[in-house]
Order: structure tokens, then C-alpha cells, then sequence
């Protein structure tokens, strides 16, 4: 969880296994077919610790993000997924309209 107040944290229980997830998640095509392709330009992998944890530097318009994607057990068989995704270069406004429509997505839950 992050300790920065102006990160988005979205918290996930997935079906599929911790690997499957992994793959969809460092393979740029299947990435961008599950999260949309950025903004402005494809993601750089900043930190990549297989199968635990993804940091991807996420270009848009409004500036870069710092997109972390924390993978662990589920229940079941499942996954547990932890999205953090921070400003980089904070702009009030694109984030606040981002919070609003990021926490009317269905499946998923803002954390506390």
C-alpha cells in the first residue's frame, strides 16, 4: 500500500494464476490489450521482479506516471493484484477527473 496520499490504489482478486497474470502484465500485447495502450508513447519497464511486482513508467497527456502492479496468491488459485498508480508530475485537475472515473470502474475497489 502507499504511503502517498494523492495514489490511486486499486486492489484486485483474480481467477487466473499469479503466472498468467505475470504474462499479461510484461507482455506489451497482451498488456495493452487488458489496460488500453498509454497515452503518449509505450510504457518503460522501471522495476521488474518476476512475478511479484511490475513498476512501469506510464506516458499521458498530463504527464508521466509511475503505474506498480503487485502480484500475490489469491484464494483458490487465484491472484491477488494491487495496482498503485502515482502523478509523476502532478496536475491536480487530471488526476481528480482520473480518481472520479477510475473509482466508478466496475470490478474494481479503491482502497481505504
Amino acid at each position: 500500500m502507499s504511503d502517498d496520499p494523492e495514489a490511486l490504489v486499486f486492489e484486485a482478486d483474480l481467477d487466473a494464476p499469479p503466472e498468467k497474470v505475470w504474462r499479461a502484465l510484461t507482455t506489451p500485447v497482451l498488456r495493452d490489450a487488458w489496460l488500453g495502450e498509454p497515452e503518449a508513447g509505450p510504457a518503460e519497464v522501471l522495476r521488474a521482479d518476476p512475478g511479484e511486482r511490475l513498476d512501469l513508467a506510464w506516458p499521458t497527456r498530463e504527464g508521466d506516471s509511475l503505474v506498480s502492479f503487485e502480484i500475490g496468491e489469491g484464494e483458490g488459485g487465484g491472484t491477488r493484484l494491487v495496482i498503485t498508480h502515482r502523478a509523476l508530475e502532478p496536475n491536480v485537475y487530471a488526476l481528480a477527473t482520473r480518481r472520479r472515473a477510475m473509482s466508478s470502474t466496475s470490478g474494481w475497489r479503491m482502497a481505504a
